[in-house]
């Protein structure tokens, strides 16, 4: 609460209209910013790589709800081909986004394409050393609310790539 005094001082300077203004807007900027962060949709940025290939690997993750960074994390996964550290790196977020948000609807975003379209079911996965780990990440995707996974270029995924290279070089 506002004293007396401060009060006169503010309605000298500031008529009562632009006050109201100004309280209506924080109370708009606040609703939004609630609403954003009960939407039930959250997006999630993974990448996976390794140096070599085989090589040390590792995948990173960053989830975004309502335009806020609510989730990120990394993990190291030793010695393993980049397209395992993909799906390994999808396994990763999705264990920990339903950990943290099991009622959401999740759209993901990675930029490889041969796990985004084994993912969509538009490539068959015939490698056996990711078919356990597809099959893993396809049955935690089902569990949510809604789950889509898209293709984005390498620079539109940049906060999860540095989180994937910072766990490779735990490795090193």
């Amino acid at each position: 609460m506002i004293n007396k005094s401060l009060q006169a001082e503010l309605d000298e300077l500031v008529s009562k209209r632009e006050q109201q203004a100004f309280v209506e807007l924080a109370i708009k900027k606040e609703l939004h910013k609630t609403r954003a962060m009960k939407a039930d949709t959250i997006e999630v940025y993974v990448d996976g790589g390794s140096r070599g290939n085989p090589g040390p690997s590792g995948g990173g993750f960053a989830v975004y709800r309502g335009g806020e960074n609510v989730l990120e994390g990394s993990e190291f996964y030793g010695e393993k081909t980049n397209n395992q550290s993909e799906y390994l790196a999808l396994r990763t977020a999705l264990r920990e986004v339903f950990a943290h948000f099991p009622e959401v609807k999740i759209n993901c975003f990675m930029d490889s394409q041969l796990v985004v379209e084994q993912m969509n079911g538009n490539y068959k996965v015939k490698n056996e050393n990711i078919r356990p780990i597809y099959e893993e990440v396809s049955r935690i995707s089902g569990q949510f609310k809604g789950f889509q996974i898209q293709h984005v270029r390498r620079e539109q995924n940049q906060r999860a790539d540095e989180l994937a290279n910072q766990a490779m070089d735990k490795g090193n």
